[in-house]
């Protein structure tokens, strides 16, 4: 043991020889079960929680006959299959009617196939056919939730009518099998196994998150019914939160014995000891144990990560259990977090933050592949440093894994680095973005500067390493102008990784600010201008505060402030919803399956030629050529004549008439009515959601080809619009907004002027440009300084790549324009 030791020393190859050497677990040896280790829900379906498996490769390691059963799992597992969601219906008080049951009998009788679906390799790549199998998973969760009054159930969440934000709700909870799906489903699911171990003497329920409260005792009550005799311990990060608000005959203690503080591989290890010889559990580090009138604490200890063994995860479903295939597995490269952002508790509740050895990582995830041939890895690291992903890009290179983790910007993250972590394997990275306005993030206390963000994504995506941002509206100082930029900055962020890198899995997520009970502005709220209010006396276990913000605001400063302030609401209103964004471990696999080998700095050491975007380049003939919906584009929605068009891979929309969409393949020329539908079309070839149905399109592949007679037109649906002083580019049909600056205004009014479309006053006729023939590139470059046309150049191949501009080649021109079909 490191009783408090922040700095253990780094693991050995001892140590490692030690950890990979698991004891008393032979096939086929193995005695009967005294120990039961369980994850209760609702955890991620999509993949095993790596504290049970870690506790019980420590106990088998100590030579305890020990056992794991993911509940969490195995719950989810019953629910979405045929006989399990229709025992749960068919064992209802009340039933459903009409077109409910209709919805419900028809998801149960395919939710077997939409499950199995789910946990095949095809699921990563057929994301019409994970969307249909999700879609029906949904409704069995639905029916099931519909027969609990008061439930919401999605793969997230189990939301009940009783709330674990009270000692009363959760108590009622426990014996209401009318508004608490679980008496039920552990009836079928957890009694049989509980009845299977007759030798069982201790269990362990870990809780990790708040929405595992209910479940965990709802548990407990039937394991004390099963086997009275059993000691049951609670443990996890969600206890280690709520223990200090538990008092001595508190009515949890009426259904567990003990409860597991911080860390609980030395605690648990020694508490089964006791246990198991006959002896009290009291003194143990970590543990609180009521006795009479008090309740019996220790301080717990510091684990050194260089002794823990490789987690066991031989008793979980790995082949059938999950909803994603593998499944990806956890792993840690080092605990707790070195940073005490103000609005994060994670610190409280992980102790010292500590890393382990690269070596010792890297045999880690080589015995878990050999045990269970898994190759994707999760690291769960509350933060992945620099220096540890260093450490993974050294010994994970030449290694055919796959894994992603979480870090933070920093100023040393560079193309170096990030080809090297490419290389190892790496091929996603969540980040802490939070705000994207450095007054915010110094409020934050997130010890970093927005002038990294920008150049760390670009080297990210450069090598072709997704991302995901994290984001946190109405921190306390935070004006929604802020959030605003905020949002815009990780739209364009997106919009960059599938236009500019061709990296399409890049996403982003942001919620609201919440006043965690245990973070630093609950700890010293006056530093942040927070007035706490009087909690509600009936909930004395919610550990989100209420509060008002009693500061100021801040106020737009310059003309960019202003601007942002100004369209704030609408940035917000067009908010990505993570509802509709697939799992992370789901877009993780998917990243891998797309961009493979051969990326970036990545692919050029393959002796692979990286090409840039492609722009459309149809042809001033373009409606005579015959038109197709271009490959991966997939009818979304029919609604009366309108078709909204959906491309799975840039996440893209656009809505044609139906009409016009029924009677492709075909020349514009030939099915449009008017000029509107000759807009909507050429907005379509555009954008990419149509493609011409012979070999005739070229696209320009770089900004070195802007040469000669080739047009320049506004994009379909762009306006130049002038408000006030500044000058903007809009597109009506990507929603996109670009500030242009004064020289950048100029060059667009005079392709504006010679497309047509000179008005930019907002009346609906004047939405798409006009028909004319555009502005030679010749034309505009002769209007600059010489000087200046390189810098022309990179600006209009900028609108060209966010289609704020189309280009098109004259079939005279004397300028061939490479092809890419």
């Amino acid at each position: 043991m490191h009783p408090h030791d922040p700095t253990p020393p780094p693991d050995t190859p001892a140590d490692i020889s030690a950890a990979l050497s698991p004891t008393a677990h032979v096939p086929g040896t193995r005695p009967s079960p005294r120990v039961l280790l369980i994850n209760p829900p609702l955890w991620n379906p999509y993949a095993p929680h790596l504290a049970v498996p870690l506790l019980l490769a420590v106990l088998r390691r100590h030579g305890v006959a020990a056992s794991a059963f993911d509940l969490s799992a195995e719950t989810m597992r019953h629910l979405l299959s045929r006989d399990g969601a229709g025992d749960y219906a068919a064992h209802r008080p009340t039933a459903l009617t009409g077109r409910d049951r209709d919805r419900f009998e028809a998801a149960r009788s395919a939710v077997d196939r939409a499950a199995a679906f789910l946990r095949s390799p095809a699921s990563v790549t057929d994301t019409d056919g994970h969307r249909a199998a999700t879609a029906v998973c949904h409704a069995v969760l639905d029916g099931v939730a519909a027969l609990t009054p008061g439930a919401r159930l999605t793969f997230d969440r189990f939301d009940l009518r009783h709330r674990p934000v009270s000692t009363g709700q959760v108590m009622r909870a426990v014996t209401d099998p009318v508004h608490n799906p679980y008496p039920h489903v552990f009836e079928q699911v957890l009694v049989p196994r509980l009845r299977a171990l007759p030798d069982l003497e201790v269990v362990g329920l870990s809780v990790s998150a708040d929405s595992q409260l209910i479940a965990a005792l709802t548990a407990a009550r039937l394991i004390r019914r099963e086997r009275p005799g059993t000691h049951i311990t609670l443990g996890g990060n969600f206890v280690t939160r709520i223990a200090d608000r538990l008092w001595p005959g508190h009515p949890f203690f009426t259904l567990v014995d003990s409860l597991v503080c911080y860390e609980g591989e030395e605690s648990v290890t020694a508490l089964v000891d006791r246990l198991l010889a006959g002896r009290p559990p009291h003194g143990v580090p970590g543990v609180v144990v009521p006795d009479g009138d008090t309740l019996h604490r220790r301080p717990p200890v510091t684990v050194s990560l260089g002794e823990l063994p490789v987690p066991d995860f031989t008793d979980h479903p790995l082949a059938d259990g999950y909803l994603a295939p593998g499944p990806v597995l956890p792993v840690i490269a080092s605990r707790s977090c070195a940073w005490k952002c103000a609005f994060c508790a994670i610190p409280f509740a992980s102790d010292a933050f500590r890393m382990r050895s690269p070596e010792a990582v890297v045999a880690e995830l080589d015995e878990l592949h050999r045990r269970h041939g898994i190759r994707h890895f999760q690291f769960v690291d509350e933060i992945l440093t620099v220096r540890s992903m260093r450490g993974l890009a050294r010994g994970l290179a030449g290694r055919d894994y796959r894994w992603y983790g979480e870090t933070r910007f920093s100023p040393t993250i560079d193309r170096r680095l990030t080809d090297a972590l490419y290389a190892a394997g790496c091929r996603r990275l969540d980040l802490g973005l939070e705000s994207y306005n450095q007054d915010v993030l110094d409020r934050m206390r997130k010890d970093i500067k927005a002038s990294w963000i920008a150049p760390n994504l670009d080297a990210l995506l450069a090598s072709g390493i997704s991302v995901h941002l994290f984001g946190i509206a109405g921190f306390p100082g935070e004006a929604r102008w802020q959030t605003a930029r905020t949002v815009e900055f990780a739209a364009a962020t997106l919009a960059r990784s599938r236009e500019r890198y061709g990296v399409p899995d890049s996403t982003f997520g942001i919620g609201p600010f919440v006043l965690d009970a245990l973070s630093p502005v609950a700890s010293a709220p006056q530093d942040y201008q927070v007035r706490l209010l009087h909690p509600d006396p009936g909930e004395d276990l919610r550990m989100a505060l209420r509060y008002d913000y009693v500061g100021p605001l801040p106020q737009p400063r310059g003309a960019e402030d202003r601007d942002i302030a100004a369209r704030a609401e609408r940035i917000l209103s067009g908010c990505p919803d993570a509802a509709d964004r697939p799992a992370e471990e789901v877009v993780f696999l998917r990243a891998d399956a797309r961009r493979g080998h051969r990326t970036g700095r990545a692919q050029a050491h393959r002796g692979h030629r990286t090409d840039p975007p492609g722009v459309p380049c149809p042809g001033p003939l373009w409606d005579r050529v015959v038109l197709r919906p271009a490959g991966g584009w997939v009818v979304r929605l029919r609604d009366g004549d309108r078709a909204l068009l959906y491309e799975p891979g840039d996440g893209a929309l656009l809505a044609l008439p139906g009409r016009l969409l029924d009677a492709l393949p075909a020349r514009a020329v030939d099915v449009c009515r008017d000029r509107a539908e000759r807009t909507l079309l050429r907005a379509a070839l555009h954008h990419r959601c149509l493609e011409p149905a012979g070999p005739d399109t070229r696209s320009l592949t770089s900004a070195a080809q802007l040469t000669g007679d080739l047009l320049l037109r506004l994009g379909p649906g762009t306006r130049l619009v002038h408000e006030g002083t500044d000058a903007f580019l809009t597109s009506w049909i990507t929603g996109q907004r670009l500030r242009l600056s004064a020289s950048g205004a100029a060059a667009a009014r005079l392709v504006a002027d010679a497309s047509g479309d000179s008005h930019g006053d907002g009346d609906d006729q004047h939405l798409c440009p006009g028909d004319g023939g555009g502005l030679r590139w010749a034309g505009l470059a002769a209007r600059c300084a010489p000087g200046s046309v390189p810098r022309l150049r990179a600006f209009v191949w900028r609108l060209l790549i966010a289609r704020f501009l189309s280009v098109e080649s004259p079939d005279r021109s004397a300028d061939r324009v490479a092809g890419r079909r």
